[in-house]
């Protein structure tokens, strides 16, 4: 009662965004904000996660100072090949109920340079705060550990909005169909890996 509404929509140009926005707008009578964020923001909060291990320097993993990703990193090859920096990584996160501060810090660090995972244009620091604060760090950890299983294919199928209530785990991802639409095989997968 008395909290400020508010549908965030980052910069995505998608033309069929139209029903997104008008869900995101109904979904505005039981939410504080939702925010249009498709694939970019899960991807982001990986990104920024799992910046160091990413462009962890490793034989053959890059070519050229311009790559924006390794060249392993959609490859089976991609975790084996650094399972100690990202088992490591993983316990450091572990170790806290709130990643806020660790996300918005690697925002601030890198923002900026390029990378796959973090498209700057889609994200705010103020988006990666809030998300960060309200979805319990388990359930980013767990996120995280399906991605890193299979990068390529797991970088894909997340809902097209995210709802955040006022208090950690007070969020809901939303999955929009129209007429006509059809549940994709990656959001299917994703969604009952993260359900």
């Amino acid at each position: 009662v008395g909290m400020p509404r508010a549908v965030v929509v980052t910069k995505l140009d998608h033309a069929r965004a139209a029903i997104e926005l008008l869900a995101a707008r109904a979904l505005l009578s039981r939410w504080p904000a939702v925010h249009y964020v498709e694939n970019t923001l899960m991807n982001a909060l990986f990104g920024l996660a799992f910046w160091e291990q990413i462009f962890e320097v490793v034989p053959g993993a890059f070519h050229n100072p311009f790559q924006s990703v390794p060249a392993d990193m959609y490859d089976s090859a991609f975790r084996s090949r650094r399972r100690a920096s990202l088992d490591q990584r993983m316990a450091q996160l572990r170790a806290y109920d709130n990643l806020a501060p660790i996300l918005v810090d690697a925002y601030q660090r890198y923002q900026g340079y390029e990378c796959h995972w973090t498209r700057w244009r889609h994200v705010s620091t103020a988006l990666v705060e809030a998300c960060a604060s309200i979805i319990p760090a388990g359930h980013l950890l767990a996120i995280w550990e399906r991605m890193l299983f299979d990068p390529g294919e797991n970088r894909r199928g997340f809902p097209d909005l995210i709802a955040l209530g006022s208090g950690s785990g007070d969020y809901c991802l939303i999955e929009v169909k129209g007429p006509g639409d059809a549940l994709q095989h990656p959001t299917w997968r994703m969604g009952r890996k993260i359900t």
